[in-house]
């Protein structure tokens, strides 16, 4: 069903479901942690990815090459995308770590023309820009209180956006062995679940002694639209180019402005650099779509 989606359609509704995902988990975040939060809506969007798989696109053959991809994309995931991104918001700060990452479509951009032979024309390159800045504008805000940081630390979210726009790349080698989205997904999130549970002893942050009901109604409805954010955004990597589906991907950052109201009729503070930042990630998308 999802193969006669158009692929830049999928990357959008993959954003619209990240950032539902992303603004259920904020408050959660707060109370229970990043590193549970993750570990717990992990888990659940695994079962709910599995189940997928074993109802509706079961492949016959395993080629060990094809998981052999896969399995380094949940590592790549579980280091890169999640204990880097969370590491470096604590030595970094939430504003710093959010806009470094997302040179990750520089990345992804970069190693898809060099490595795969994509191709980007004007509109294209543009509109990826665009999306990058506008991308920036929405996510900076000013720490609070001076701050001095080695400059070494910098090159935490570097290397974490360096990894996750690996990671993408990585999706379309892991395709040439095992063409299947739902099963791709299913083993690298496996991997990725795995890989949270070795690092969580080595981290400050430990299993809280209660959850409460309302954190785990948002964790289970969360890890739903993360799920349905994954399979879309790998269905449209199989069927698209990274070139086109990664900076459509990242309008989630202007879309959770919307979906934060929405749920929490809240809306954040609007301001020149806000407005600027969504003008220019809604023309970039519509640059990239149209390039192709």
């Amino acid at each position: 069903m999802l193969d006669s989606i158009h692929p830049s359609l999928l990357a959008l509704l993959s954003a619209l479901n990240i950032s539902i995902a992303r603004t259920l988990y904020r408050n959660v975040l707060l109370r229970l942690g990043a590193g549970t939060t993750a570990l717990a809506s992990g888990s659940i969007s695994l079962i709910l990815i599995w189940s997928y798989y074993f109802f509706t696109d079961r492949v016959e053959r395993w080629p060990i090459q094809g998981v052999a991809w896969f399995m380094i994309i949940g590592v790549l995931g579980g280091v890169g995308g999640r204990y880097l991104h969370f590491f470096s918001m604590k030595e970094l700060g939430l504003a710093r770590t959010a806009i470094i990452l997302q040179t990750s479509i520089i990345w992804s951009t970069a190693m898809a023309i060099v490595l795969l032979g994509e191709r980007m024309n004007l509109a294209i390159g543009a509109g990826t820009v665009a999306i990058m800045i506008g991308s920036i504008l929405l996510v900076h805000k000013e720490e609070s209180g001076p701050k001095k940081i080695p400059l070494g630390y910098y090159l935490i979210p570097v290397v974490a956006a360096f990894l996750l726009g690996l990671s993408h790349l990585l999706r379309k080698y892991g395709y040439a062995w095992i063409d299947s989205a739902p099963l791709g997904m299913s083993i690298s999130n496996t991997v990725s679940v795995m890989t949270m549970i070795v690092i969580m002893p080595f981290t400050d942050e430990r299993l809280p002694e209660s959850w409460g009901r309302r954190p785990l109604f948002f964790i289970v409805v969360g890890a739903l639209f993360n799920a349905l954010a994954a399979l879309f955004f790998w269905t449209a990597i199989q069927r698209g180019e990274l070139v086109q589906v990664v900076p459509v991907s990242r309008i989630s950052v202007l879309l959770m402005i919307f979906t934060s109201w929405l749920f929490y009729r809240k809306l954040e503070r609007i301001n020149a650099q806000v407005v600027y930042g969504g003008l220019l990630s809604v023309t970039g998308v519509s640059l990239v779509v149209w390039g192709k």
